[in-house]
C-alpha cells in the first residue's frame, strides 16, 4: 500500500491555500465595498448638479452651499478612491499568495503522484518476477518430476 511520507505537509499547505483564498475573497468583498462608495459619491454629486440646475430661482446662498457641499464630496471622492486603490493592492496581494501556495501544493501533488506512479510500477514489477519465478518452478517441478524419475532409476543402479 503507497503511503506518501509528506502527506502531513500536503495537507498543511492545501489548508495554506485554502487560508489565503478565503482571504483574497474577503479582500475582493472590501475592493467592491469601496468600489460602490466611489460610485455613491459620483452619483450624489450627478444628481445634486442635475437638480440645481433644474432650479429656477437659485440664489447666491444656495450656489455657496452647493459649491461647499461638491467640495466636501470631492474631497470624500478622493479619500474614497484612496481607500480603493489600497484595497485594489491588498487584491493583488492576497492574489499572489493564492498563487503562490497554489503552487507550493501542486509540487507535492506532483511529487505523491510520481511516487504512486513509481510504487505502483515497482509493485506491478514485483508482483510480475513473483508470477515469472512461479512460472519458472511450476514448469521445472512438471519437467523435473518426469525427467527425474526415468533419469534417477538409472543411474542410482
Amino acid at each position: 500500500m503507497f503511503r506518501f511520507s509528506l502527506e502531513k505537509v500536503l495537507d498543511y499547505r492545501v489548508q495554506l491555500e485554502e487560508q489565503a483564498k478565503l482571504e483574497l475573497a474577503k479582500a475582493l468583498q472590501v475592493q467592491l465595498v469601496r468600489e460602490k462608495a466611489v460610485r455613491d459619491l459620483r452619483e450624489v454629486i450627478a444628481v445634486h448638479t442635475a437638480a440645481l440646475e433644474g432650479k429656477t430661482d437659485v440664489t447666491p446662498a444656495d450656489l455657496w452651499l452647493w459649491r461647499v457641499y461638491k467640495e466636501r464630496l470631492e474631497m470624500d471622492i478622493l479619500l474614497a478612491e484612496e481607500d480603493l486603490r489600497q484595497a485594489a493592492l491588498e487584491v493583488t496581494r492576497r492574489r499572489s499568495t493564492v498563487v503562490a501556495r497554489s503552487t507550493e501544493r501542486k509540487l507535492l501533488d506532483k511529487l505523491k503522484s510520481n511516487q504512486a506512479a513509481r510504487y505502483a510500477r515497482e509493485e506491478s514489477l514485483k508482483e510480475q518476477k513473483q508470477n515469472d519465478e512461479m512460472a519458472v518452478v511450476r514448469h521445472g517441478a512438471g519437467h523435473g518430476a518426469g525427467h527425474g524419475a526415468g533419469h534417477g532409476a538409472g543411474h542410482g543402479a
